[in-house]
């Protein structure tokens, strides 16, 4: 829409952008019921809800309200077929699932602290015990002195709170000292789109998480040092958790494919230039949000917990390296490849 304006002997146009559901005049639900914990934990120990993990994107649930389950677990993980540490994690893996959800849906969260279920492997507990855990979801507005309250091992948590607006947020573990639970691995991505979707038709999507491992050889394995995480060292850095694990298994599409990408920098310290060699990033919405639009770019700059949708097309049959260009990363284990055929 146009707005013409003669002033002072000049004629001057203003053009206004329609405002879509992305905008910030849509309705909001600020806060929700005070949280729940209780000693017992879920009878259930499977993760619910619209889920999944990295690289693959959930789909989304219909309805007003959905409920979603995961437990925080203890247990060894591999980033490399060399390197396993002992990793504190939101479900099965690090980084945690990938939440999908709307904007205006209603989230009633529920979660176990199981780190007390492996207690013959001492190395993964500090100081000999399991830990309290919580989790912070940036998508939420909330109390976090309510919600996000550390749990003792063996307690649950449960919350609600609704999604007000559109993009891709991280959730940690908020528990004191919150950097060392973010490098043994309590992070995780959401993605709220916009209520009518995201606009534009895509053939394929995919989530990936950067984030960065500070680990020192205990043993047979590894443990996360945070004299080095706060030196902003790291010693590896990946995509989904596991170094360079799509240059041996390349995400696979199809030249000439509109592709949309979710992409998390869950830091915790440093921030990356997320570069696609051999195309351009045709739309980057920065945060997720469709508001935030920039054009044909050669990279996104992200810093901790800072995120972006990407859409490209590789054009033609090949393998397409992606990288942090910032590329001591890329030798750390930020690289991967597209494959298109």
């Amino acid at each position: 829409m146009k707005y013409v304006f003669l002033f002072g002997g000049l004629l001057i146009v203003f053009t206004a952008c329609r405002q879509n559901d992305t905008s910030a005049g849509s309705k909001k639900v600020y806060g929700s019921a005070n949280a729940i914990v209780t000693n017992q934990p879920n009878h259930e120990t499977a993760s619910k809800g619209p889920l999944a993990y990295g690289p693959d994107v959930p789909k989304i649930q219909d309805g007003d309200t959905i409920d979603v389950k995961f437990d925080v677990r203890h247990q060894l993980f591999h980033i490399s077929s060399t390197v396993a540490y002992t990793a504190w994690m939101f479900g099965d893996a690090v980084p945690g699932p990938v939440l999908r959800i709307r904007v205006g849906q209603t989230i009633r969260f529920s979660m176990t602290d199981r780190s007390n279920d492996s207690m013959s492997n001492m190395a993964m507990h500090m100081n000999m015990m399991p830990m309290p855990h919580s989790i912070d979801f940036h998508a939420a507005m909330v109390n976090p002195e309510d919600k996000y309250r550390s749990i003792q091992p063996g307690e649950t948590i449960n919350f609600t709170w609704t999604a007000n607006y559109p993009g891709v947020f991280m959730y940690h573990c908020g528990t004191p000292m919150v950097l060392m639970h973010m490098i043994y691995g309590m992070i995780g991505m959401v993605i709220v789109e916009p209520k009518e979707g995201y606009p534009g038709k895509v053939d394929q999507e995919f989530a990936i998480v950067q984030n960065e491992f500070y680990l020192k050889k205990q043993g047979a394995n590894y443990i996360p040092d945070t004299a080095i995480a706060r030196l902003k060292q790291p010693t590896q850095v990946t995509f989904n958790g596991k170094v360079g694990q799509y240059v041996i298994n390349p995400l696979k599409v199809k030249a000439g494919e509109r592709i949309r990408l979710y992409i998390l920098n869950a830091g915790p310290n440093n921030a990356t230039g997320f570069h696609i060699i051999g195309t351009i990033l045709d739309k980057v919405w920065l945060d997720g949000n469709p508001r935030n639009e920039l054009a044909g770019m050669q990279s996104v700059y992200l810093g901790p917990a800072s995120s972006a949708v990407i859409e490209f097309v590789l054009p033609e049959k090949g393998r397409y390296t992606f990288v942090d260009h910032s590329f001591a990363d890329a030798e750390m284990g930020a690289i991967g490849a597209f494959e298109a055929q």
